[in-house]
C-alpha cells in the first residue's frame, strides 16, 4: 500500500471570511504582551528587585509578602486561559507557509515559555530567588513567540492566494 503525503490548506488559501477571525485575533497577539508589560510594570514595577519585593514584601514599606494563596488565585486562571490562547495561536501557525522545523520550534517555546510563565513567579517565591532572572527571560520568550507568531498570522491573512 502506498501513503500520499497529505498536504493541508495554508492560511492565505483561506475565504475572505474565515481570515478576518484569525485577523483580529492575531491582533490580540500583538498588542498582548504590551499590555502584559504595562500591567506588570504598574503592579511590580521596574527590575529584579521591584520584582522581588513584590512577592517578598518589605516590611520597611509595610508591603505583605504574597502567600501560596495569591500565587494559586493568578495560576489557576493562567493555566487554562493561557493555555486556550497558545493552543489557538500555535495551531493556526501550523497552518502558515513555513517550514515544518521551524514551526515546531516556535510552537514547543510558545508552550514552554507559557509553562514558564504560569510557574516561575511561584518558584522565585517559594524555592529560590534566583528563579527570577529565568522568569525575566521567559517573559520576554513568551512575549517574542506571540508577537512572532502573531505578526506571521497577519501575514499570511492579507497574502495572495496562488494565481491570484
Amino acid at each position: 500500500m502506498e501513503r500520499t503525503k497529505k498536504t493541508f490548506v495554508s492560511i492565505c488559501e483561506f475565504p475572505f471570511v474565515l481570515k478576518l477571525p484569525i485577523l483580529f485575533f492575531s491582533l490580540y497577539g500583538i498588542f498582548g504582551p504590551f499590555v502584559n508589560l504595562a500591567y506588570h510594570i504598574s503592579k511590580k514595577g521596574v527590575g529584579f528587585e521591584s520584582t522581588l519585593k513584590y512577592y517578598f514584601g518589605n516590611p520597611d514599606e509595610m508591603i505583605p509578602p504574597l502567600g501560596l494563596v495569591s500565587f494559586l488565585e493568578v495560576m489557576h486562571f493562567h493555566t487554562w486561559s493561557q493555555a486556550a490562547v497558545i493552543f489557538i495561536l500555535t495551531f493556526l501557525f501550523s497552518l502558515t507557509c513555513f517550514r515544518e522545523k521551524l514551526k515546531a520550534t516556535v510552537i514547543i517555546l510558545a508552550f514552554l515559555s507559557s509553562l514558564g510563565h504560569i510557574f516561575l513567579p511561584t518558584l522565585t517565591r517559594f524555592v529560590s530567588r534566583k528563579f527570577v532572572y529565568l522568569l525575566f527571560l521567559d517573559t520576554v520568550l513568551l512575549s517574542v513567540c506571540i508577537i512572532f507568531i502573531s505578526l506571521t498570522l497577519i501575514f499570511e491573512v492579507v497574502k495572495k492566494k496562488k494565481g491570484e
